[in-house]
């Protein structure tokens, strides 16, 4: 069996066009090879390298005349957190602005959208729809909550004396817009019951479900990016959510609080919150797990009677 000849390094490894091929001075039969399959029609991909998503909506909407990257593929490219399911959908999803895109190759799912100029930029050289446009179209396909979950992730804003800051991909403003610019699109009253209830600051799916589940339970909403200071006005701790005037802290610590070093951390804010009399109440994902939102957030009631809250207003 004959050992195609190795690729030139500016190829090895990812996938590639056609066109890209022949700029590196390959001939035409090379995409043949066995060691390359046919990704879609123009792509070539080495056989058992793991691909790069946003690379590959990259070319896919290169070698598509005017395409721009939407929907899943769009959130994805902006860091939005999908849902399992939707995190399982491999295709590309490219749209032209005029409306008049059709899918005809493997490896893409096309729609058929108008969008105006203001509705497209390019992040990284990829033609995407805005993070407000996005955010729209999500809401036909996401699930209320998740949909609130992305608003809170395209408009969280975050500026700490320590930990990392958060600048948001647009505003609460510019989700409106959207809302109010397309009465009529799928899923626009999903979109606009999601868009009451997203806040700035949550920086997590974990803490918005809680917060949502918090609601649900007609406890008192929680301030998010609040700083509990020491009685010289230092900068002690960021809890998640805060409840201000009953001196509750609610922290969500997800699996990365499993490390040594992040205990420690999570130890010393414990003892911070406590010398400076508020109540911490720490939610787990094994909690969560075991008894759902819902279930963890009478937790945080209890807490909040005893710091002096009556369910009775």
């Amino acid at each position: 069996m004959r050992i195609p000849p190795p690729l030139p390094i500016e190829l090895q490894g990812r996938s590639f066009t056609l066109a890209e091929q022949r700029a590196a001075g390959l001939p035409e039969h090379r995409a043949w090879n066995s060691d390359l399959r046919v990704a879609s029609r123009g792509i070539r991909v080495p056989w058992g390298k793991e691909q790069d998503p946003a690379h590959t909506a990259r070319l896919l909407a290169a070698v598509s005349d005017g395409a721009v990257c939407c929907r899943e593929t769009a959130a994805g490219l902006w860091g939005c957190p999908l849902p399992w399911d939707a995190q399982q959908d491999f295709l590309v999803h490219l749209t032209r602005a005029d409306g008049s895109f059709r899918a005809q190759r493997r490896g893409v799912r096309g729609h058929r959208m108008v969008l105006s100029v203001a509705d497209i930029c390019t992040l990284e050289g990829i033609p995407v729809t805005t993070p407000a446009r996005t955010w729209l179209d999500l809401a036909a396909v996401l699930p209320f909550e998740d949909l609130v979950a992305a608003a809170d992730h395209f408009i969280c804003s975050q500026t700490r004396s320590f930990g990392h800051n958060r600048t948001p991909f647009c505003s609460a403003e510019d989700l409106k817009a959207q809302v109010d610019r397309h009465a009529g699109a799928r899923g626009i009253r999903k979109a606009r019951a999601a868009l009451e209830l997203a806040r700035v600051g949550a920086d997590s799916v974990p803490e918005t479900r809680l917060r949502l589940a918090i609601g649900r339970d007609f406890l008192p909403e929680p301030v998010l990016s609040y700083v509990v200071c020491d009685p010289w006005g230092h900068e002690l701790v960021w809890p998640d959510l805060a409840f201000p005037d009953f001196k509750v802290a609610v922290n969500y610590d997800g699996g990365h609080h499993l490390s040594a070093e992040q205990k420690e951390s999570d130890i010393r804010r414990e003892a911070m919150l406590a010398a400076n009399g508020w109540i911490s109440v720490v939610i787990t994902v094994e909690q969560v797990r075991e008894r759902g939102y819902d279930g963890v957030v009478r937790r945080i009631r209890e807490a909040l009677i005893r710091g002096g809250w009556s369910p009775k207003g």
